[in-house]
């Protein structure tokens, strides 16, 4: 029959439906209202509508027992994407396949990391837009029951339905507003905010819209008011409860006449009020036959999924039987009609289905019938998690095949980027259902399902599943439980406890299984400031990968694990390049046939992006720029892919503002730490993440002459707090040294003394005194040697002296400059020209340009000091040159007001650049140089092969040819 007493909801629908076929511009509406008064026939009656006038068509119920299956409504919402083949649906799901295929169940394999919520809700706009293209048909997404749906689709559904104006869609969604949970409190008022419904709630129906429902009902039989009156009375208006009433009228044959209230008015009124109460509903079920029950039963279990098939499989019934049962509760009311055997199809209303649930089974029926529904559905291929949905009504019994499906559903929640809601699936399995060899296992699981978005909270349960699990050794899933426990330690701000754990580990495993867990105790040490034990554990280190082939062809990741520590550690330690950048390569795995190398996965299985990281910055403070690109380039497009936006990518953002500003590219990297400062601030304060963007981002500003905003940052983030700078457990770029470089640039030279002081002491004491990574003893050169009370020319002379000694025993070129540079400015006579020489000849075609402009500016001021004004000027002038190139202003414009000078201060000839360019300038100067004296190469002559030790330092230092 038609809808009664809707026309306004039916009027204003259709209105926003025509608009939207009319204007392209999208539309939400909401229709609210209790259970049971039309919600579903208002949905079903606009769908019908809608179709009819060419639009195409996405609808979902929610269902009570599957409010906790992640991204499960949004799964049924693009159920058409299952009937496609693997090739048909990497095709529509294009770039985003690698994220929403372990989400919606397409694959077998599942991530062990999670991905970043924002990109999984981008994934699946991807999905819609693609229902939306502009040669498809306007769209009408129908969301029924939304009080029963999942809280991650509701969110994305409340966050699309801020996009639906852009869009030729229409999206109705109903919903009870008394039952909806806390969880989807912040997306329904999301929805309703921007829905266009001006009267969205649905009203009981009124006497007379009463009298048309039973009049249509017994449309042969006189209705009399009176009667109308009762029914009215006995049901409140609710449609539902009319309908059920009206059903009960005609199943007792009760003439639907005023005479039959004093007889039966009581009974109708009881029915009316305790329809699908347990004791009136079990005595309507009572009087089905046999088959009925049992498909009742069976319906109440497998809805949304009941299909003949299934039914059939979980009854033992046959086919034919399930037919002919379902017929007798379509005739029942109780289910809809089978129009497809196929297909699947449902109760009559949530009430009928909810009735039959929890009234209709004999103890311990119910929990057994889960347990089978669970086994048919994933070997139907379910999910886990809709399997799982099963599993959570499965108690008093031991259960290992179910207990692995709690463990397999809660890595699909991890997958999906939701990997909290896991933790009710392993819960209810270690109350419930798990074995006792089981139980590390479960709480190893929920320990990793917290890890992701509250390391602290995992450590409860992965000591628990420490003290459950296996012997050392020789029980795999103990190495990674303490792997996992280590990494927890570490990142809840616990570091010494972490080491100590792996340590005390190491000592109870067998020699032949410790490797993995020498990998993460060597990497969690090396960001340990506080470790006395540095030096014996770069040692032990050392002593542990000299076994290993770093070129062999089966090298496992463990190995270039342990490679790409080394190498850190050599960059900590200042050990020789050459040794440095051979374990660094090496990790990267061997040499193929095409003489590249595998390189290094930043999301493999097992492993976080901690130690692809080290490698990353072990090559930056190599002067290895390419392979450092290289592997950092190949690293976010695997974090892209995988969906881990924000926490990870913010860490590539600002190793790639790292690379920019080793590399002179300051205007890039201002713009990468500045992206990953903004992804970083998203996850909370104080994160590391936010101190490396931050500190790489201060560090920029600086040469950028923006020394106001540098400042603005640094406090903003803390860098002058010492509270907060202690938190900050071994970030790079140094909080103390970018504060040291932001105090020498506003002049406040004197406040960096004792800080740098300090942090030198600890360093030298540790063994881990490297300029290339840390350069305190510069910048305390630079503030020594600075006019004011604390100056210390002598002192500062020293200081970088030893810096010098340091960077040349590293043999790195940018670090090796850098030092020669400051200690000729320091040392200020004419003995300095040829630190400055060596210092620009070190820089020259390394890529490191910043540092380059200034040795050149450096060396051409020496040079105007020393009356060689002519050559003075050239290399002011490609100190000029290459600072503007950067983006250096104040370097640019102190060599620019230098040239100026000197050029109205001498009658010479202005110098033929293009000449000093040209390419055969060196017939002209057999000594291989320019005019100006230094090397002019465009790259250095061993770039191109094996950079293990850096020239020009090989032969000790180059001298500037002596004037004749």
């Amino acid at each position: 029959m038609p809808l009664v007493e809707r026309e306004f909801i039916q009027g204003e629908l259709r209105e926003h439906l025509f608009a939207v076929r009319d204007t392209g511009e999208g539309r939400v509406a909401i229709v609210k209202g209790e259970a049971g008064m039309g919600k579903s026939a208002v949905l079903d009656w606009i769908k019908r509508t809608a179709v009819s006038e060419g639009f195409a068509s996405l609808d979902v119920t929610g269902y009570d027992l599957e409010k906790v299956r992640v991204y499960g409504l949004v799964k049924r919402l693009f159920n058409d994407l299952y009937r496609l083949d693997e090739p048909g649906r990497k095709e529509r799901l294009g770039e985003w396949f690698g994220i929403l295929a372990p989400i919606f169940g397409m694959v077998p394999r599942q991530p062990k990391e999670s991905p970043d919520t924002e990109t999984v809700r981008n994934a699946l706009d991807a999905v819609m837009h693609g229902y939306l293209s502009p040669d498809r048909t306007p769209l009408i997404i129908l969301v029924d029951d939304a009080h029963w749906a999942d809280r991650p689709s509701m969110e994305w559904l409340a966050r699309f339905g801020l996009q639906a104006r852009e869009f030729p869609v229409l999206i109705v969604v109903s919903y009870r507003p008394e039952e909806y949970s806390d969880l989807l409190a912040d997306s329904l008022r999301a929805l309703n905010d921007v829905a266009v419904t001006r009267v969205a709630r649905l009203t009981a129906l009124s006497i007379e819209g009463a009298a048309t429902v039973i009049r249509h009902r017994f449309p042969n039989q006189p209705v009399d008011g009176e009667f109308i009156e009762g029914c009215h009375r006995f049901c409140g208006g609710l449609p539902q409860t009319l309908r059920e009433l009206l059903r009960y009228i005609e199943e007792n044959r009760i003439e639907p006449s005023s005479a039959a209230l004093p007889r039966h008015g009581k009974a109708m009124e009881d029915h009316a009020t305790y329809a699908y109460h347990e004791g009136q509903f079990k005595e309507r079920f009572a009087r089905l036959g046999p088959d009925s029950r049992r498909l009742a039963q069976i319906a109440a279990i497998l809805t949304p999924h009941l299909t003949v098939e299934r039914a059939s499989k979980l009854s033992g019934m046959s086919p034919a039987q399930i037919v002919d049962a379902a017929w007798d509760l379509y005739r029942q009311e109780i289910l809809t009609d089978v129009t497809d055997s196929g297909s699947a199809w449902g109760f009559t209303h949530s009430l009928v289905q909810r009735a039959v649930y929890s009234h209709c089974f004999a103890p311990n029926e119910r929990s057994a019938l889960h347990a089978r529904a669970a086994r048919l559905l994933r070997e139907d291929q379910f999910s886990a998690q809709t399997a799982a949905t099963h599993v959570l009504q499965i108690v008093g019994t031991e259960d290992r095949w179910a207990t692995g499906i709690a463990v397999d559903a809660a890595r699909e929640c991890l997958a999906s980027g939701v990997p909290e809601a896991g933790v009710t699936y392993l819960r209810h399995a270690l109350d419930h259902l798990a074995p006792s060899d089981m139980r590390a296992r479960l709480h190893y699981n929920i320990g990793r399902a917290y890890f992701v978005n509250n390391p602290r909270a995992s450590l409860e349960p992965l000591q628990q599943a420490l003290r459950e699990s296996g012997e050392p050794g020789v029980d795999l899933l103990r190495t990674n439980i303490v792997v996992e426990l280590g990494r927890s330690l570490a990142f809840s701000g616990q570091l010494p406890k972490s080491i100590e754990l792996l340590e005390q580990e190491i000592d109870i495993t067998p020699l032949a299984k410790r490797q993995r867990l020498y990998a993460d105790l060597f990497m969690w040490a090396a960001f340990w400031e506080d470790d006395t034990g540095f030096a014996s554990r770069a040692h032990n280190l050392q002593r542990l990968t000299v076994r290993l082939n770093t070129e062999g062809a089966a090298t496992s990741r463990t190995n270039c694990s342990l490679f790409a520590l080394v190498a850190w550690y050599g960059v900590l330690s200042g050990r020789r390049l050459q040794t440095t950048t051979k374990f660094a390569r090496a990790a990267l795995g061997p040499v193929r046939p095409n003489n590249e190398r595998q390189g290094f996965s930043w999301v493999e299985d097992g492993w976080g992006f901690e130690i692809p990281m080290v490698l990353t910055l072990t090559f930056i403070y190599c002067d290895l720029f390419k392979e450092a690109q290289q592997l950092l380039e190949k690293g976010m497009a695997e974090l892209r892919d995988n969906g881990r936006q924000r926490a990870h990518l913010s860490y590539g953002h600002a190793f790639r503002a790292m690379l920019y500003y080793r590399m002179g590219r300051l205007k890039e990297a201002r713009e990468q730490a500045e992206i990953g400062l903004e992804m970083a601030e998203q996850l909370g304060e104080g994160t590391p993440s936010q101190w490396y963007a931050a500190g790489v981002l201060i560090q920029t500003l600086i040469p950028l002459g923006d020394i106001d905003e540098a400042e603005n940052t640094s406090r903003r983030i803390g860098f002058d707090d010492p509270a907060k700078v202690e938190q900050a457990t071994r970030v790079l770029p140094v909080p103390a040294i970018v504060l040291a470089e932001l105090r020498i640039a506003q002049g406040r030279h004197d406040e960096v003394i004792q800080p740098l002081t300090e942090l030198g002491e600890r360093l030298r004491a540790r063994g881990m005194d490297n300029p290339a990574w840390c350069p305190w003893g510069l910048l305390l050169a630079e503030a020594l040697n600075a006019e004011g009370p604390r100056q210390n020319r002598k002192l500062a002379l020293e200081v970088a002296k030893q810096a010098v000694t340091r960077a040349d025993t590293f043999y790195a070129p940018v670090a090796a400059g850098q030092a020669k540079r400051v200690a000729g400015i320091i040392e200020d006579n004419v003995n300095a020209q040829q630190a400055l020489w060596d210092a620009a000849v070190a820089l020259e075609g390394v890529g490191a340009n910043y540092e380059y402009a200034k040795a050149l500016l450096a060396y051409g001021d020496r040079l105007r000091k020393d009356g060689h004004k002519p050559d003075a000027i050239g290399e002011l002038e490609r100190a000029r040159d290459t600072a503007m190139a950067c983006g250096a202003i104040p370097v640019q414009t102190r060599a620019a007001a230098m040239v100026e000078s000197l050029v109205g201060a001498i009658a010479l000839p202005p110098v033929d650049h293009g000449r000093a360019d040209a390419d055969d300038w060196v017939d002209e100067y057999s000594g291989g140089y320019s005019p100006f004296g230094i090397p002019h190469q465009e790259a250095r002559p061993d770039t191109d092969g094996d950079r293990s030790e850096t020239w020009p330092f090989r032969d000790g230092p180059t001298r500037r040819p002596e004037a004749e």
